[in-house]
């Protein structure tokens, strides 16, 4: 084994040690596709892959992970076919809360997700902010708790006053704040909750003091379903005493409900599955491992359930790991890379010196998606490969392969196959491993929990 030494990019370009890539593409040689890489059975991965959408949760998204999985363990590598669970909430269809004898303005309220159907008829009690010494004087039992917001997040304000035995429960915000609510998942111990705006819940505590008010809540039509999707996970390690790290190539085999997808989803399948029949011969000193995430059109539940799989010792040793998406369109623009913070880490270091673009332009959206963000909050080096500005189709039924591009998938194949070599190749030195939480980033919930 080679020992584990600290090594920068700029320190191995300088000592010749780091592998030079392939050529390059460039704009001169963009059109013209290296032999070693098959562009028409890449553009043929797409094609399968494309015919129809791949929705989470589907058949049609599992039929996608068993194509993964086939062609990976033809070419030699082990396979995982790793299921996972999560929950969908339909919004309530109807939503009222109306209090006996109340003269003011209509009650404007919003629902809660995994909110539960009910009707919770009774006094109101005011209630603080719902924690359990809020509830401990049992006023609570049998009423509708006005409950504040704070201190505590929605879920156990919830919890805590349904084991109280209250009704029905009211939240009112302590602050100007449009985004959806969530209580995290469903409740074992729930009652019907909605919620009221500073205003309007600061004006039904006033009227609290001064007297008895009774109301109703009532949620109906909302619908909490359990989910289960896939990841593939396949790997290949040294045949030999290797560094004990770890680089890895993901994609994601989902679609939006409606598109087929073949840029959004089945290009970067096609170049993760075009670059692993290109290392399947290759003597490497690091293990590769290789991800297709299900259901990351649904807010990345994909690639946050991998990282959760993995342990401690895992997350340290992956070094490096290239994230492929929407990487094949002829309308978009030129093939780039960045990391969550627009820093350039080692992978995001080698994808540039492999022929990709820096760019921040994908940072620079108002909100933040991709498959890389949960790998880099988990500690895991991560690099971000896509086309930007990207088409105007994403995630629309024009994402079709007639719009796919054989040279600009050979382009994206050519740079991390030759990135992830300047990692694997024997003739490279061990990488330093990346620290704890040193890559952690930003939280992409667009639903609040408290």
């Amino acid at each position: 084994m080679r020992p584990l030494r600290n090594y920068s990019l700029t320190a191995l370009l300088a000592s010749g040690l780091l592998l030079l890539p392939l050529p390059f593409f460039t704009e001169a040689n963009a059109q013209s596709v290296p032999e070693w890489i098959d562009a028409d059975t890449l553009y043929e991965h797409v094609e399968k892959l494309s015919r129809t959408p791949r929705p989470p949760a589907t058949e049609s998204e599992f039929a996608a992970a068993v194509y993964v999985e086939n062609q990976l363990r033809a070419y030699g590598y082990e396979t995982d076919l790793q299921p996972f669970y999560y929950y969908t909430y339909r919004q309530p269809s109807s939503l009222t809360l109306s209090v006996e004898g109340w003269k003011g303005s209509a009650w404007d309220v919003r629902s809660f997700t995994y909110g539960p159907n009910g009707t919770g008829t009774g006094e109101l009690v005011d209630s603080g902010f719902g924690t359990a010494a809020d509830f401990q004087d049992g006023k609570a039992r049998g009423k509708i708790a006005l409950v504040k917001r704070g201190q505590t997040p929605f879920g156990e304000k919830v919890r805590q006053a349904a084991a109280a035995g209250a009704v029905a429960v009211i939240i009112w915000n302590d602050r100007d704040d449009n985004r959806k609510a969530t209580l995290g998942e469903p409740l074992d111990m729930s009652v019907p909750v909605v919620s009221l705006s500073k205003e309007q819940g600061g004006r039904l505590q006033e009227a609290l003091k001064k007297g008895t008010l009774k109301g109703i809540v009532k949620v109906d039509g909302g619908l909490t379903t359990r989910q289960t999707s896939y990841n593939l996970v396949a790997s290949r390690k040294p045949s030999q005493a290797g560094t004990g790290q770890t680089v890895l190539v993901t994609a994601h085999h989902d679609s939006a409900a409606k598109s087929p997808g073949a840029n959004n989803g089945a290009s970067g399948v096609a170049a993760l599955l075009e670059v692993a029949r290109m290392l399947a011969e290759r003597p490497i000193d690091t293990e590769v491992r290789l991800v297709s995430f299900g259901s990351t059109s649904t807010g990345e539940r994909g690639p946050a359930a991998y990282v959760e799989s993995l342990s401690d010792a895992d997350r340290r040793k992956t070094i490096a790991a290239f994230c492929l998406d929407a990487v094949g369109s002829r309308e978009a623009g030129n093939l780039t890379v960045t990391d969550e913070q627009g820093t350039k880490n080692l992978p995001v270091s080698l994808a540039e010196s492999s022929g990709a673009v820096f760019s921040t332009v994908w940072n620079d959206r108002g909100e933040k998606t991709g498959d890389h963000l949960a790998l880099t909050d988990a500690g895991i080096p991560a690099a971000l490969l896509t086309r930007a500005p990207a088409d105007t189709w994403r995630d629309q039924p024009e994402d079709t392969v007639e719009k796919i591009d054989r040279e600009r998938l050979a382009e994206a194949v050519h740079v991390v196959f030759s990135a992830v070599t300047q990692i694997t190749d024997f003739a490279s030195p061990a990488y330093r491993e990346n620290a704890d939480g040193s890559q952690s980033g930003k939280s992409t919930e667009s639903e609040s929990t408290q």
